[in-house]
């Protein structure tokens, strides 16, 4: 249609081009999302699946100098770990938060029959008045602690950097026991941290087993590729009749100074 060639001309060009990026662009974000949910899905299965496995000592399912396959192998299966506590060793893992409060991990290694050592992520501490992390002390003499194993590879912020050292030795096992009862118990306080004791070491939970909102997500993208997909035609419509509009004005404006000039020639 002639009234529509102005939609050819470079800036429009531009336009639709960006508008057709826009699309695709949030269409690609609304699979992510649904790829992160299947994941989701997936590791949630797995959790429950190892869970469901009897419970076993932590050093039947690893040993030190296991590589990534038996961490994986390994993690979300419930296990037991009989030792004596290092408590000198242990590492502070900070940059963490829990029920709204900031804080630090305590992962304190778990001296075995065997002699090797297992590091024990005891549970989250807040911050004293003064900035320092508090001080919980591990419980003395022998120890059984039950819990589930999890990878310190999947853990995010400078979590790697801090255990780096712990794990980095020969006799240390490769996963962590995610400490969910202790026999001494630890000074363990309620699981709300707004409640808790702040000189108290509160347990740290185990993985949620929630889809997220990867899905609300997804639909949220698919419905502004829709908006877009839909709407731009229309606005488009709208551009050619203003334009169609403005045009038959002129035109009519130029005609009637025609007429005028021509009745006052005559």
């Amino acid at each position: 249609m002639a009234k529509a060639r102005f939609l050819l001309r470079p800036r429009w060009l531009l336009s639709h081009l960006f508008v057709i990026l826009l699309v695709v662009t949030m269409v690609n974000l609304g699979f992510w999302q649904l790829r992160r949910l299947d994941e989701k899905r997936d590791r949630n299965a797995l959790i429950e699946s190892r869970m469901d496995q009897a419970v076993v000592p932590v050093d039947d399912l690893l040993a030190a100098g296991d590589g990534d396959p038996a961490v994986d192998e390994a993690r979300f299966r419930q296990v037991t770990a009989t030792g004596t506590y290092d408590d000198e060793a242990t590492v502070v893992v900070r940059n963490r938060s829990q029920g709204g409060a900031a804080g630090a991990w305590l992962v304190t290694p778990l001296v075995t029959g065997s002699g090797d050592r297992v590091g024990v992520l005891r549970g989250f501490v807040s911050f004293t008045p003064d900035g320092s992390v508090v001080e919980a002390p591990a419980p003395k003499g022998g120890v059984v602690v039950d819990g589930l194993v999890v990878d310190p590879g999947s853990f995010d912020g400078t979590a790697p950097k801090d255990l780096g050292p712990l794990l980095a030795g020969d006799d240390v096992l490769p996963g962590l026991v995610l400490a969910e009862t202790s026999t001494p118990p630890e000074p363990w306080s309620a699981a709300d941290a707004d409640q808790a004791d702040p000189t108290s070491i509160l347990p740290v939970p185990p993985p949620e087993l929630s889809e997220g909102p990867h899905l609300g997500y997804a639909a949220q993208w698919f419905i502004f590729s829709a908006i877009a997909v839909i709407g731009y035609p229309l606005v488009l419509r709208r551009v050619i009749a203003r334009r169609g509009k403005e045009v038959d004005d002129e035109t009519h404006d130029l005609d009637a100074e025609l007429d005028e000039l021509l009745r006052q020639g005559g």
